[in-house]
């Protein structure tokens, strides 16, 4: 039978599970692929989405940026279940989202390929895989990125606690671990119930407007967000 380092690599990664084991994924893709770099997120809807592990600080950026603008392939990618390509994130503006490929450009990234994470139509989140040389994935680098992918999915949904072919009518943000996630993303959505409360306005127009302030001030969407728990940045009125 022929070695597969990559194919024994992911399969350890799963079955030994643990917090570490997104990002043990990442990391194995990016030895065994054409990539420089991945990360992964966990979504239950387009605006929930939380960021669990990046490889480097260049995929962690532009896992950030789509967050905090609301647009880009990973949300394409989550909606869809089919895989986004950028060949070259350099080469034009993308139309579909203008404001993160304008972003993404001051990035060093280049080729970026992004996988939605899902078990039939359960969708539990997307990786992200950039490149720092412009171009697609060879059709066996895509084939080992889905096999990525698919390992992914399994430690993210491992982080449950749950048996995989437990029930699955439970709270979304219970089954997809999202009550355990990182505190600066609790921060945001502790924000934007205030911003709801002070501005009287819904809890999508609370985001929008937490997401505009960080884009026009150039500030990290997470400290924007203390500010606003902390009660050092108030928004009065809701949107014109």
């Amino acid at each position: 039978m022929a070695d597969d380092p990559l194919g024994d690599a992911l399969a350890a990664i799963v079955a030994e599970g643990g917090g570490a084991a997104p990002l043990r994924v990442c990391q194995a893709g990016v030895e065994a692929l054409p990539i420089d770099g991945a990360a992964i997120t966990m979504m239950t809807a387009l605006d929930r989405q939380e960021p669990v592990c990046a490889s480097d600080e260049v995929a962690g950026r532009i896992d950030e940026l789509q967050f905090t603008l609301g647009e880009g392939p990973c949300m394409e990618a989550f909606a869809s279940g089919r895989p986004v390509i950028i060949p070259d994130l350099q080469e034009r503006i993308d139309r579909r989202w203008p404001v993160f490929s304008l972003h993404a450009q001051r990035t060093a990234a280049r080729g970026l390929y992004v996988l939605p994470l899902q078990l039939g139509a359960i969708k539990v989140g997307v990786m992200d895989l950039y490149s720092l040389v412009p171009g697609g994935l060879p059709l066996r680098a895509l084939t080992n990125a889905l096999r990525m992918a698919d390992a992914a999915m399994w430690t993210l949904l491992d982080r449950r606690g749950e048996d995989h072919g437990g029930p699955l009518g439970h709270d979304a943000e219970v089954m997809y671990g999202l009550t355990d996630l990182p505190l600066h993303r609790a921060e945001i959505h502790q924000a934007t119930g205030v911003i709801l409360a002070q501005a009287n306005v819904s809890a999508e127009q609370a985001l929008a407007m937490l997401r505009a302030y960080a884009f026009a001030n150039e500030r990290p969407i997470d400290e924007v967000a203390r500010d606003v728990v902390e009660r050092r940045l108030r928004f009065a009125g809701g949107p014109s």
